[in-house]
């Protein structure tokens, strides 16, 4: 199954012009409501008895969801669809050993992608590869590059791929895939407190990034 290509507008993240207001309005936003944990809940539990049907849900729903994520760190198709699909089947493989604790199913599948990212990254710089995200950096750092991409996929995604890999992170993660700052936390293994300092420095980073003619 091939993903499709991750289209976001400009309205997927706050306006960083606007600061922590908006951002908190979106933090509101982000929260799963309980009828959606528990129903989804539902599925996982029927997936864990080896469902079919439940299976494919949770497939159909967290592939495209796992290869926009790995996309945006990597910049690679094939990797990204690569890295999706090794996450797919290890969630299948781990089910039996998840527990409901109040999060989000997505929260448990994501710290996979992100462990399996952490640990591509690594074997790339064992083997002396250069790593895919700095490959990528390194072409956008050509001002044709940068304009051809900002019109093929808009200003918002060339100017993510200028952010530190953990704020880049923490803005996918929130404002795209809709996950609360305790989710996030749980992703990526940081406190609540560290997520929303990473949101603050990444939000201000994009300000200046997209808006580089404001004086601050």
């Amino acid at each position: 199954m091939r993903a499709a290509y991750w289209s976001p507008t400009l309205t997927s993240v706050p306006n960083p012009r606007a600061g922590d207001a908006v951002a908190a309005r979106a933090e509101d936003a982000a929260v799963q409501p309980d009828e959606e944990l528990t129903a989804e809940w539902e599925i996982v539990r029927r997936a864990q008895s080896f469902d079919n049907d439940a299976i494919r849900q949770l497939y159909e729903k967290y592939f495209p969801k796992i290869y926009n994520y790995a996309f945006m760190q990597m910049g690679d198709v094939q990797a990204a669809e690569d890295l999706a699909s090794d996450v797919m089947l290890k969630m299948i493989e781990s089910i039996k050993k998840y527990t409901f604790r109040g999060l989000p199913f997505g929260a448990w599948v994501f710290r996979i992608a992100r462990n399996r990212l952490i640990d591509l990254h690594r074997r790339r710089k064992r083997r002396g590869e250069v790593d895919l995200s700095e490959t990528l950096s390194t072409a956008l750092a050509n001002p044709q590059v940068l304009a051809e991409r900002a019109l093929e996929r808009g200003q918002l995604q060339i100017a993510l791929k200028h952010l530190t890999g953990e704020q880049r992170q923490v803005i996918v993660l929130k404002f795209i895939e809709g996950f609360d700052n305790r989710s996030v936390g749980k992703i990526m293994g940081r406190s609540e407190g560290a997520i929303k300092s990473l949101q603050h420095r990444a939000l201000g980073a994009l300000r200046r990034l997209l808006h580089p003619e404001d004086k601050y």
